[in-house]
């Protein structure tokens, strides 16, 4: 569900209108299942699962250019606004990055993650490590206040913010962020405890890069300030293509939702609780 988002106090930093509609809900989109999950794949004729009562490939699964996003996928464009967009720049832009890893699943557990290099994606990491209390505030603030507009739900953390670039030819071919295939079963299995995942884009200066949901046939050209959220799971797998000229930059992180079951008794090393009560001490100081 796209929304179009106006300058206003998260206003002028987060870009919400105070006079914006609210979301409708639908049936709830969280999977609560921490076992096996059949792979999602949706016939063209199916009823569409949004509740919407019309064909899947004339609803979430359409193929017609400029729709709406599938159910479940929500954008809010100018989300930060162009000023806050320039002083992250004008910081981030002089840090140094490294190429990214991916979950090593042989290795890795709910409480301690293994990284190595993959074939499968071509990006990297900018160290962040100076402006981190600030990337903290954006993304905690972005997953308490979008989580419960969209999704009506609280947060029990948030995993540490990662500042990703896509230089020319860097690419993450089509993955579920929470969730890993067993070739032999064809289904999926729950290996961390993300329940929904967030990207905010820092820029849209580069040609290519496209952000798109396979299974929903649905691309978005990332604009600056826009930030996505969607549930972690392989319905939602996604693919960041192949930026062919200028750089690709984006803020990402995933967070886990109460009262969905978990795998793991504590969260991850890299987790940030989410503490209600103490929101209200956050200020625009903090960014």
């Amino acid at each position: 569900m796209k929304q179009d988002a106006k300058p206003g106090f998260f206003g002028r930093l987060f870009g919400l209108s105070k006079k914006e509609k609210g979301i409708k809900p639908g049936p709830d989109i969280l999977l609560k299942s921490t076992g096996p999950t059949p792979d999602y794949q949706p016939d063209p004729v199916d009823i569409c699962f949004c509740g919407s009562g019309k064909f899947f490939k004339s609803c979430c699964g359409s193929m017609e250019e400029n729709r709406p996003p599938p159910f479940g996928v929500f954008i809010f464009e100018n989300y930060l606004s162009a000023e806050h967009i320039k002083k992250l720049r004008d910081q981030f832009n002089k840090l140094p990055s490294e190429p990214l890893m991916i979950i090593d699943n042989e290795l890795s557990t709910p409480e301690k993650i293994v990284n190595r290099l993959d074939d499968q994606r071509k990006s990297e990491r900018v160290d962040t490590s100076e402006y981190s209390a600030a990337l903290n505030f954006i993304v905690r603030s972005a997953f308490v206040e979008l989580a419960d507009k969209c999704f009506k739900r609280k947060m029990d953390w948030f995993e540490v913010p990662q500042l990703l670039r896509y230089y020319p030819g860097g690419f993450y071919q089509g993955h579920a962020d929470s969730e890993n295939m067993d070739p032999k079963t064809r289904c999926w299995n729950k290996v961390i405890d993300r329940d929904l995942s967030m990207l905010i884009y820092l820029n849209d200066d580069f040609e290519g890069g496209e952000l798109s949901f396979d299974k929903f046939h649905y691309k978005l050209r990332p604009k600056s300030g826009t930030a996505v959220i969607f549930p972690s799971d392989n319905r939602y797998m996604h693919t960041a293509h192949t930026v062919h000229e200028g750089m690709r930059q984006a803020i990402v992180s995933w967070g886990s939702v109460q009262g969905i079951e978990k795998i793991s008794s504590k969260p991850p090393e890299n987790a940030i609780l989410i503490e209600y009560a103490n929101l209200s001490e956050n200020s625009e100081n903090n960014v």
